[in-house]
């Protein structure tokens, strides 16, 4: 929208308490008019008056705030002009936010009072001061409200979070206190795994038996070793362990440790035997060959879904080496190796690798042959002359279908054409990729200063509030991430033709084997590359699924889902 299309924005508000005066609202609006008669020149048809009246500036919960600020994210405001700053904004941190969406869509922001205009130099800098300044406060109160808190935690009083599985908190005492229905669980737990039960074979039973957690889910290998590794349950308290509650663990000598502290719910002895245990047996995995498949590449990880529970596949480890020299990845369903309770079988790079490689080829010769591909039976035979080795009879026509639609542009678009995207298709992608990234960038930082806002401010916002307004930037959020991660996929997968469809991923060494009208060799291609192998499949595919170690289905990044039959 042109500037002189765009509206200037009087923002005018008073509180119950402010009525008269020079706080009231006709003075405010008299003084406003006329700045913008005299001052800015500006015609009074683009003029718009936003009204709060009795309305509080300690946060933005006002209607007409919000209307005004709703027309700003549309782009149809190119002023707000208001007489105070505390007028639009008595809580700082609202303040900050509120700026961004100016700054972001060009809207100049001119208080009275203060005598600052953020379309000049001097003015811009102010602000800037301002926002230091708000952020300098915002950073004190929280290294306050810290400070507070680790001094409890070293007297040994408890910091007011979620109490772990196994306590309940006691209202009367101000403390944790053993659960009357966790409790037991708890040292069957340890009960259990020093006679030889493991994390896995634990959550299934307790899942089995329909013993929820805490938050009434189902039980993992990760939350009954939380649950075992916890020292509270031997009375000791650990405070300031972690950065946040899953993030990463804090230097030692951050860490507050008081022994002690809590009556214990398991005896120290079996707690210390439990836990040396579990050690051990992570020693273990180690040496069989943790470290070296972390360093190897698994050239399937994040792709492959389980046909069953729809979990995904992890890495599992990295195989023996075969006497060729090739060292296969194992993986496992997530829920099977969490909880236990899928019975989709492991899945080798050795069953599938060399489908899905031969499968790419494939779809890379049905662009060199198109002009002779005329039925879904001639596109099949092309494929299945690849993968003759597998088992796999056929295709669905569905899929057949929908390559062939696909490959003629029947419905707008191409599975990999003679045509690559146009310099100028490329660059407003990237220009409207960056502003997408922009965007969430700054919804991040709202939503970080939001929970700083209500954790730490005096005036801040209530919890319904701050719920609200959280899950507002929430949804932006995942709107804004799920358009960027379909533009990155299209940029890979449409109007890319056979070379550079190989490019995408560098594969120089595999253009040369795809070209080739015969089986690839995967295992040689492997021990060769496996790197480049990975980037191709990253590249090319969205994910695969399995049941019973067979392909079932395999989904590229252009959305092209094949479904594969089997005897």
């Amino acid at each position: 929208m042109s500037e002189d299309k765009r509206i200037v924005a009087l923002y005018v508000r008073v509180s119950t308490g402010y009525q008269v005066d020079k706080d009231s609202l006709p003075f405010q609006k008299k003084e406003l008019k006329a700045y913008c008669e005299h001052v800015l020149h500006i015609d009074k048809k683009r003029i718009e008056i936003f009204e709060d009246a009795g309305k509080s500036g300690k946060n933005t919960k006002r209607p007409a705030f919000e209307r005004m600020m709703e027309k700003v994210k549309h782009g149809q405001v190119s002023h707000v002009i208001v007489y105070k700053i505390d007028r639009i904004s008595r809580n700082l941190v609202d303040f900050s936010l509120m700026y961004d969406d100016f700054k972001y869509n060009k809207v100049t922001f001119i208080s009275l009072n203060e005598q600052f205009d953020t379309s000049s130099a001097i003015g811009e800098a102010i602000l800037k001061i301002i926002l230091v300044f708000a952020e300098l406060e915002r950073k004190l109160t929280s290294e306050r409200v810290t400070d507070v808190m680790i001094g409890r935690a070293q007297s040994g009083q408890w910091n007011g979070a979620r109490v772990p599985y196994g306590w309940d908190w006691d209202d009367e005492k101000k403390c944790p206190v053993h659960s009357k229905v966790e409790a037991k669980y708890v040292r069957q737990m340890y009960s259990d795994y020093l006679n030889g039960g493991s994390s896995v074979s634990i959550a299934k039973s307790y899942n089995a038996n329909k013993i929820p957690t805490k938050r009434g889910g189902e039980w993992t290998s990760k939350t009954i070793a939380d649950v075992i590794r916890n020292p509270m349950n031997k009375g000791d308290y650990r405070y300031n362990y972690r950065e946040s509650a899953r993030g990463r663990k804090k230097p030692q000598e951050e860490v507050i440790y008081i022994k002690g502290i809590f009556e214990p719910l398991v005896s120290i002895n079996d707690w210390e035997k439990a836990n040396k245990l579990m050690d051990g047996r992570g020693l273990k995995m180690n040496s069989s060959g943790q470290t070296i498949m972390n360093k190897r590449c698994n050239v399937f990880t994040g792709l492959i879904f389980c046909g069953r529970c729809g979990e995904r596949y992890n890495v599992r480890s990295k195989d023996s080496r075969q006497g060729s020299g090739f060292r296969p990845s194992s993986y496992a369903c997530g829920k099977r190796s969490r909880k236990g309770t899928c019975d989709n079988p492991n899945v080798s790079d050795v069953a599938i690798a060399p489908i899905i490689i031969n499968y790419i080829a494939a779809m890379a010769d049905i662009a060199k042959h198109k002009r002779h591909i005329k039925t879904t039976k001639e596109l099949e035979q092309i494929i299945l002359k690849r993968i003759s080795f597998s088992d796999i009879v056929g295709i669905s026509e569905d899929s057949l279908k929908d390559t062939l639609d696909l490959l003629y542009g029947k419905n707008g678009t191409q599975l990999w054409s003679a045509n690559t995207v146009s310099q100028e298709d490329k660059s407003e992608n990237k220009q409207k990729l960056t502003e997408l990234q922009a965007k969430l960038e700054k919804i991040e930082r709202a939503i970080e200063r939001l929970k700083k806002a209500f954790l730490f401010d005096d005036d801040g916002l209530d919890e319904k509030e701050f719920l609200e307004m959280k899950s507002a930037l929430e949804i932006d959020r995942v709107k804004i991430e799920n358009e960027i991660k379909g533009m990155e996929t299209e940029s890979i997968s449409v109007n890319v033709n056979q070379v550079e469809f190989i490019k995408t991923a560098s594969q120089y060494l595999l253009m040369h084997e795809m070209n080739k009208d015969e089986i690839i060799n995967y295992k040689e291609l492997a021990i060769a590359d496996e790197d480049s192998i990975k980037n191709l499949f990253n590249s090319v595919l969205d994910h695969i699924t399995v049941i019973d170690k067979h392909i079932t289905e395999i989904v590229f990044k252009n959305g092209l889902t094949h479904k594969l039959l089997y005897k």
